[in-house]
């Protein structure tokens, strides 16, 4: 009945008006984009299924509350972000392992064993560095390097001025470096 020309306020104004319907083409246009930000942050498939499927529900439930000016993708995100921190905390987790810099793609054009063995060190060392940096600092980190979401994307998502968007990242970055510099890692 809809197709994925539809465009996505034209299928919110439908839900809205009580079609539920309407919400599958929404699912279907942003279920994987979400989980690969999900999975980024609890690095367990299970978990991250069932956290895009639940952000997905909050999302559905609490869609009178969206405003149909503002682009729907960071709002459902900032759904899927608090609902995966908050099952973070619940969990004791505080094993966060994301920000893959050193791309699956990269590591297959290097023919040479010994680089790729150092690439697969550095992707390691950058999981690990991740995983000791607070959560506000990582989060932002993975919204611009892996999400590749703009100054003002991040801005919508987290809810926060694009001021502070960048001074975190700066911060986050910085700190990163200190990590490194401490476990021996980067230093640059």
């Amino acid at each position: 009945m809809y197709n994925n020309i539809e465009r996505d306020e034209a299928l919110i104004e439908l839900v809205k008006k009580g079609d539920c319907e309407a919400f599958s083409p929404l699912i279907e246009r942003y279920k994987l984009p979400l989980y690969k930000l999900v999975y980024r942050m609890v690095r367990n498939r299970d978990d991250a299924e069932d956290l895009v499927q639940e952000a997905f529900i909050k999302a559905y439930k609490a869609i009178d509350r969206f405003k149909s000016k503002s682009p729907f993708y960071p709002w459902l995100c900032r759904i899927a972000l608090n609902h995966t921190l908050n099952f973070i905390k619940r969990e004791k987790q505080g094993k966060l392992q994301s920000l893959e810099t050193v791309q699956d793609t990269m590591m297959s054009k290097i023919d040479d064993p010994v680089e790729m063995t150092k690439q697969k060190i550095l992707k390691e060392k950058i999981s690990e560095a991740m995983t000791k940096l607070p959560d506000e600092y990582r989060t932002i980190l993975i919204l611009r390097v892996e999400e590749e979401l703009s100054y003002d994307e991040i801005s919508k998502v987290l809810e926060i001025p694009k001021g502070t968007v960048m001074s975190r990242l700066a911060r986050a970055r910085q700190k990163l470096r200190e990590i490194f510099k401490e476990t021996g890692g980067i230093t640059q």
